[in-house]
């Protein structure tokens, strides 16, 4: 499989979680909120990366893999209170860095665009 994320394959795994999140369950709730808050400050520094100096991403790029674990274990959590749906979603979102770091920034252009 690429390691590419399609805006398509991004956009289905999205609406498959939402449209299969608990919403009369305020711990799941929490919990996705928590995925998704996530993944907008991840995608946020993602965004700015490339206009920092050599000085800049060396000073924190410790914090970068943070946030990008924080989306991992963030998206593996609500995967599983998803139960079998979540299973699917997350094995076509695979475990591959890059493609969950894409989901983050696809995540935070689809909260953005449900904001206006």
């Amino acid at each position: 499989m690429s390691t590419e994320l399609s805006y398509e394959e991004a956009k289905e795994i999205y609406f498959s979680i939402q449209n299969n999140l608990d919403l009369s369950d305020d711990d799941i709730v929490g919990l996705y909120n928590d995925m998704i808050n996530r993944a907008v400050r991840y995608a946020n520094i993602r965004a700015e990366w490339n206009s920092l100096t050599r000085d800049q991403k060396r000073e924190k790029d410790d914090s970068r893999t943070f946030a990008h674990d924080a989306v991992i274990m963030a998206v593996n959590i609500v995967a599983r209170t998803q139960g079998n749906e979540g299973a699917v979603w997350r094995s076509r979102l695979t475990d591959d860095r890059k493609r969950i770091g894409d989901f983050a920034c696809y995540i935070a252009l689809f909260k953005g665009l449900e904001a206006r």
